[in-house]
């Protein structure tokens, strides 16, 4: 007895190749729209279960490109340097986001920041003032150093899913950190109504799975206008290149460590902070908008 496919008879899944292109493409937008709506509907829920305060930025520009509820209180998020030498603006970025989540007067979880020796030894170490004076006590942080990424996202995730931390940071290498490893880290957070972000070592990161990511880059901050050789806050051009239920924006951000909140500022131009970047061009505020929506 002879079997033939569904192809050999002419029938089953395939599609009929007389079907225009422009015949496919509506329902393809349809279902697009139709998996927004549940994904906006299950947002809401999730929202109105949570009982913190929204995680935001505090900025309207910024967080009317976020989903719904805001960034995942239970999810994975991403900050990718912009070049080489951005590592250390994409670590400070991920830290204000932090302090943010842990803001919430409800949360009184601590945070956990795992570190790569590998990155230790070519950004440096965590440094416990330089964080408080960002704005995280150190009272509420703990760090760990570990050799192997797979010993770092292994960690990350019993650490999500435990539920005993408000959020976990931690150093990815693209090449280990890929769609099921990011999936496990995602499904342990939900468990643990924790929240991850990862720090991608090189802007070429690989896919995954975040709710959320995001592109920092280093600025020169502004001086402030009683002394201008006295160094200013710390400054970012911040770009949000994915958001699940949300759109892409780009941004040029300062942190104010006291309130625990971001500031739009004007764009920066000149003196940027790479080691093989000429210092001697004029620092000043480009023209035009602080925002850039995209």
């Amino acid at each position: 007895m002879r079997l033939e496919t569904p192809h050999a008879r002419g029938g089953g899944l395939a599609v009929p190749e007389n079907r225009r292109k422009d015949e496919v493409l509506p329902l393809v937008e349809a279902l697009r729209r139709h998996i927004d709506r549940l994904e906006q509907g299950q947002m809401r829920l999730e929202r109105g279960r949570s009982r913190g305060t929204a995680w935001t930025t505090g900025l309207a520009g910024i967080d009317a490109h976020l989903p719904v509820q805001g960034l995942a209180r239970a999810g994975l998020h991403d900050v990718t340097p912009r070049a080489y030498g951005d590592m250390p603006a994409a670590m400070g970025f991920a830290l204000a986001l932090a302090v943010r989540r842990l803001a919430d007067p409800v949360e009184r979880r601590p945070l956990l920041w795992c570190r790569l020796a590998r990155s230790e030894r070519e950004y440096g170490r965590l440094y416990g003032h330089g964080l408080e004076r960002l704005g995280l006590p150190r009272r509420r942080f703990v760090t760990v150093t570990l050799d192997k990424p797979a010993a770092l996202l292994w960690t990350m995730e019993e650490a999500l899913k435990s539920g005993a931390l408000a959020l976990v940071i931690g150093d990815a290498e693209p090449a280990q950190a890929g769609l099921t490893a990011t999936r496990r880290l995602m499904l342990a957070a939900q468990a643990g109504k924790s929240s991850g972000i990862l720090i991608f070592a090189r802007a070429e990161a690989a896919a995954s799975v975040s709710h959320t990511r995001w592109l920092a880059g280093a600025a020169q901050s502004r001086s402030p206008p009683q002394d201008a050789a006295a160094p200013g806050l710390p400054a970012w051009t911040v770009e949000l290149s994915r958001a699940r239920g949300g759109w892409p924006g780009a941004w040029d951000l300062e942190w104010q460590h006291a309130p625990h909140r971001f500031a739009l500022v004007s764009g920066l131009r000149g003196g940027a902070l790479h080691p093989w970047t000429d210092q001697a061009a004029p620092f000043a505020a480009a023209a035009g908008p602080a925002l850039r929506a995209g």
